[in-house]
């Protein structure tokens, strides 16, 4: 249950690298893509992280190596549950204000500036930074110093990350400029097919090649939004929201020995290919459906 929930929050929601890539791609509204993510992330997680389990038979697995801590934290020195939760939220509740404080807001005023100025990815992850420092390492009295030992672990491990984005940055601005985006387009628009449906299966065969959802989402995007836009970069005839879900939801589908997620999930919980198959594999594949049927179902009402 905790990785389906971890996996379809990494894939959907903002300040995410994928889901920022494809808010950026699509001209879409960060604090509706939050919205709408709510609605698709709960059946999802629901589906994968609590009905699947019971029709996969035994997972009475050992408890894996990352769990087994030789010095567990004492629980005096622990944050509380409510910290834990609003830290990691901060950049969620900054973007849905923002979204709803527009709607009485107008356009150009003071006021509209300095909320969707903390209301920016950039800017509300940077807040939920501070935050951290605060509640985990100044009101504890840890020091700066440690903050900064773990800041830098941290940094380390999202330095490959930033290199794949760059990567598929790269390679979405090579479809683009070669036409290929326009050509996929012109054979979108003599297809009956939806957009969304068509967002979710180009991902999903960027995916299936290249093993890297972020990848295959900002790909995607530069295919689907050549297809789609005008020539002064609005969307026609899709909500530019459903679409970024859509294409999250086809960048975390069909998981196999391609993707590095794949092998750090095996090592984190010490499972054979097989079961890794099974059990990431199959979550993955549920997921990716899962959201798309929602997202399906609502563009009938949006």
């Amino acid at each position: 249950p905790a990785v389906a929930a971890t996996t379809t929050a990494h894939s959907l929601f903002p300040p995410q690298p994928g889901p920022v890539a494809l808010v950026d791609a699509y001209g879409a509204d960060i604090g509706m893509v939050y919205i709408l993510g709510l609605v698709v992330a709960i059946p999802t997680v629901v589906v994968t992280g609590w009905i699947l389990p019971k029709f996969l038979g035994n997972l009475d697995y050992p408890v894996p190596k990352l769990l087994r801590a030789e010095e567990p934290v004492p629980v005096e020195e622990r944050p509380s549950f409510g910290i834990s939760l609003f830290v990691p939220l901060v950049p969620a509740i900054l973007m849905i204000s923002a979204t709803v404080l527009n709607i009485w807001l107008t356009e150009g005023s003071m006021a509209y500036v300095i909320v969707n100025f903390f209301g920016s990815s950039v800017v509300s992850v940077s807040v939920a930074m501070i935050a951290a420092f605060y509640f985990y390492a100044i009101r504890p009295k840890r020091g700066l110093n440690w903050a900064m030992e773990n800041f830098e672990g941290a940094v380390k491990s999202i330095a490959m990350v930033v290199l794949i984005i760059g990567a598929g940055g790269a390679l979405k601005q090579v479809i683009i400029d070669t036409g290929i985006g326009d050509y996929i387009g012109s054979l979108m628009s003599a297809s009956s097919l939806s957009p969304y449906l068509m967002a979710w299966l180009i991902t999903v065969l960027i995916r299936l090649a290249t093993g890297q959802g972020v990848v295959s989402a900002i790909t995607a995007a530069g295919i689907i939004s050549g297809a789609l836009m005008d020539p002064s970069g609005v969307l026609i005839g899709v909500n530019p929201a459903l679409l970024v879900l859509a294409t999250a939801a086809g960048s975390n589908t069909l998981t196999h020995v391609n993707d590095a997620s794949f092998w750090l999930f095996k090592g984190y919980f010490d499972l054979s290919v097989k079961d890794t198959l099974k059990t990431w594999g199959l979550l993955q594949l549920c997921n990716s459906l899962v959201g798309l049927g929602v997202v399906m179902l609502l563009s009938v009402f949006i």
